[in-house]
């Protein structure tokens, strides 16, 4: 039973017990009880709402300092890293599409505007450039030289005799630059293999590299026109330049399709005679590597 004059109550918001007010004459118990609970919940909606406040300001403070160390963070994953050297293969923009016993083939693949990090070929490398664009090579050590680059160039870096080559790239447009590199995974074999067969050039077909370990031809073929016989060499690659629609015929009539894409590649473990013929309804290049 309620007793006004001398029971103690905790007020949830005191540290120490409190008295409650003496019942005025006149003031039934109950209505006193009732006031005093309404005290202490109005006493609770008020804290409750500064503690709300206070923890919106933290967290409103918290994101305020967080943002600027996110955006950090994001920029320095778009940052190559400027003193790390990594193997060609491991660079994030050269991405190995395939990988067996006798090449590494490596799809390069800069947006205008980026850059590789710095990266080391310590490997024979022959490639093919894809695209035309002008990049920004800096060789490790050196100050970045400008390198106007044509879509269909052959070459080859012989890191055997010159030593590792250690490089950045910076894509200075316009567009895409698109490569295809093929790390030589076989040490020079001389003479413990058959030569390849000597290909003629012709108006179809130009010879574009070779030396000790490959040979390379580039050919060109108008829609429905085809190729004599050639004696394609295995182990070999196949790179497309643009987009068209290719078949392979060999000396029995058998026939074997190959959509062109450019970058697009496909390997040849053994060597075939066959007839080339462009299925498309426009211009088809491409390159043929040969393996020594």
């Amino acid at each position: 039973m309620f007793q006004p004059s001398s029971p103690l109550r905790r007020c949830p918001f005191a540290s120490r017990a409190t008295p409650l007010p003496a019942r005025a004459p006149g003031l039934r118990p109950s209505t006193l009880a009732v006031a005093a609970t309404r005290g202490r919940r109005a006493a609770g909606v008020h804290v409750g709402r500064t503690a709300r406040i206070a923890r919106a300001g933290i967290a409103a403070a918290w994101l305020a300092a967080a943002a600027p160390i996110a955006i950090g963070l994001a920029h320095a994953a778009d940052t190559p890293d400027a003193d790390r050297v990594v193997p060609a293969h491991e660079e994030p923009r050269h991405v190995p599409k395939l990988v067996n016993d006798w090449v590494r083939v490596i799809d390069v693949e800069i947006p205008e505007g980026a850059q590789t990090m710095l990266h080391r070929h310590a490997l024979d490398y022959p490639y093919l450039m894809v695209t035309a664009v002008t990049l920004d090579n800096e060789v490790l050590g050196q100050a970045p030289k400008p390198v106007k680059i044509e879509a269909g160039a052959v070459g080859y870096y012989r890191a055997t005799t010159q030593g590792a080559y250690t490089h950045r790239f910076i894509n200075r447009g316009p567009g895409t630059f698109r490569a295809i590199g093929i790390e030589l995974l076989r040490e020079a074999e001389h003479g413990a293999r058959a030569p390849l067969p000597d290909v003629r050039d012709s108006a179809q077909l130009a010879t574009v590299i070779d030396n000790e370990r490959v040979r390379a031809w580039r050919i060109r073929l108008a829609p429905g026109e085809s190729t004599p016989p050639l004696p394609l060499p295995g182990p070999g690659l196949r790179i497309g330049l643009t987009d068209g629609s290719l078949v392979e015929r060999d000396a029995g009539g058998a026939e074997r399709a190959w959509t062109a894409t450019p970058a697009g590649f496909v390997f040849r473990a053994a060597p075939v005679t066959a007839t080339l013929v462009n299925r498309g309804d426009s211009p088809v290049e491409w390159v043929e590597f040969g393996f020594k």
